[in-house]
């Protein structure tokens, strides 16, 4: 694996690039990651699927390794930074294969929607598709996901203290123990000369683009043609069955599948069960 990076508006972005010589002619596979959260935190995945393709996995601006900025508008500003890796990465006539997490897999899929010449198809993870009702609602008042962000603390005294306090959130209260480690170790990094640390994702950012559910936005899942497979907890939080039946209706190769007994962060929670439905979709 090696970190790389390049420049998106002038920030400078970290992305890895898992590559084997002998794989060259084989599909890029485009990761990107949920917000509040990081490339690293998939890291098993990257590792499985290296065996046969080249993988990309981005660190969206203001968090992991990314440089960080609240001079973002919409959403848009995150399928960008996922157009601009690919302009800098894709060869003439090659395709990429995104895979996307929450905000990821809708950021891949508003890049599909873009330019779906460059793409093979999206998977897309339970993508943060909010509908018009949530839309509306947000642009009037602050929803819990941005009030939530908007308070979490971001310094800890000690990365014992955070692996400690966080395990025993709902959020986190089912992942399995790599994956928890993986977010440890991407999504803290040390502040000051002591064991003190701090989340690389300021709060402030995750805030705001839970914040910015758009119109603009929501007209888009309307037109993509892409082959797209959409992956739901059948409890869902942030796309419904409609809405995952909305952005895969244009196309005939599209698929949806809901998980029982899943959350949100079930790719966190079911490593094998996840890793088996990618490379059903992969093929």
């Amino acid at each position: 694996m090696q970190e790389k990076s390049f420049r998106f508006h002038d920030l400078n972005l970290k992305y890895y690039d898992y590559s084997e010589p002998k794989i060259a002619s084989k599909p890029l596979v485009l990761f990107a990651h949920a917000n509040g959260y990081s490339a690293g935190c998939y890291r098993q995945y990257h590792e499985a699927l290296s065996q046969k393709y080249r993988v990309l996995a981005l660190d969206f601006a203001g968090h992991g390794k990314s440089q960080s900025t609240l001079a973002f508008k919409t959403w848009f500003f995150f399928r960008d930074q996922i157009l601009a890796l690919l302009q800098s990465e894709l060869k003439p006539d090659q395709k990429v294969i995104g895979i996307g997490h929450s905000l990821g897999g809708a950021s891949m899929l508003l890049a599909s929607q873009k330019s779906p010449e460059l793409f093979a198809k999206v998977l897309a993870m339970d993508p943060v598709v909010l509908g018009w009702r949530i839309t509306t609602l947000a642009k009037f008042l602050e929803g819990p996901l941005a009030q939530g962000a908007r308070k979490r603390r971001r310094q800890f005294a000690s990365l014992e203290l955070v692996r400690r306090a966080f395990s025993k959130f709902p959020a986190f209260a089912n992942w399995e123990p790599e994956f928890f480690q993986d977010y440890l170790n991407s999504c803290l990094r040390p502040r000051g000369n002591g064991k003190e640390v701090e989340l690389c994702c300021d709060p402030k950012v995750e805030a705001r683009i839970f914040s910015l559910a758009s119109f603009r936005v929501m007209r888009k899942y309307h037109s993509i043609k892409s082959e797209v497979h959409v992956s739901i907890p059948e409890k869902y939080e942030v796309c419904s069955p409609s809405l995952a039946r909305l952005i895969t209706k244009r196309n005939p190769n599209s698929s949806i599948k809901v998980w029982k007994d899943a959350s949100h962060f079930f790719p966190f929670e079911n490593k094998d069960r996840t890793l088996n439905w990618i490379e059903s979709k992969l093929t």
